[in-house]
């Protein structure tokens, strides 16, 4: 048995034929995988060379002044916080103080205190001046009308038209019709004289 034919790839013994088919089936190559979808083939997504944005050339420049207005906006961010709390801290006195300063402004400077003789309705009352007659005149809208009595002392000031008031207003209402009158005969004389 020695000599038997052990010889391995010989032509024409059992063995022989393998080693074609082996390299037959490494020469084959592998099939692609068949196509997962059918139609067109999808773009893939993300950035592409046209959606990107363009560099910047002068980077330092601009990296520079995108610094320095953010620096400026936290600056009025700060300013803006600063202000508001000062405002929520601001004591009740100052407050009280603007107002009353406020409403002094709109009052203007009293010219002379009187005494309510009588409310005549919510907007009119008869006033007497400390220096002579009685006045028909609006009472302002800041003023308490609760507190308003015959006899209390009321600021009197020249904003606004006042008229003078009396009881016998009638008795002058006819004198002063009658002086009219007589002024203008006195015209009519002397035109024709």
């Amino acid at each position: 048995m020695g000599n038997a034919h052990g010889g391995f790839n010989l032509p024409g013994h059992p063995g022989a034929g393998d080693d074609k088919k082996d390299k037959k089936k490494e020469k084959k190559p592998l099939e692609a995988a068949p196509p997962s979808h059918v139609g067109r083939r999808k773009k893939p997504k993300g950035s592409t060379g046209a959606s990107k944005l363009p560099n910047v050339t002068p980077v330092t420049k601009c990296r520079m002044r995108l610094l320095k207005l953010e620096r400026v906006k936290d600056y009025l961010l700060l300013e803006e916080e600063y202000i508001s709390n000062q405002e929520q801290h601001k004591p009740a006195e100052e407050r009280n103080e603007e107002e009353v300063s406020r409403v002094d402004e709109l009052r203007g400077s009293p010219l002379s205190v009187g005494t309510l003789e009588e409310l005549i309705d919510e907007q009119h009352a008869i006033v007497s001046s400390s220096i002579g007659p009685e006045y028909y005149v609006n009472i302002l809208s800041f003023v308490d009308k609760d507190l308003l009595e015959p006899g209390s002392a009321v600021l009197l000031h020249n904003k606004e038209e006042k008229q003078q008031h009396n009881s016998n207003s009638q008795q002058q209402h006819q004198q002063q019709q009658q002086q009219q009158q007589q002024q203008q005969q006195q015209k009519q004389e002397q035109g024709i004289v």
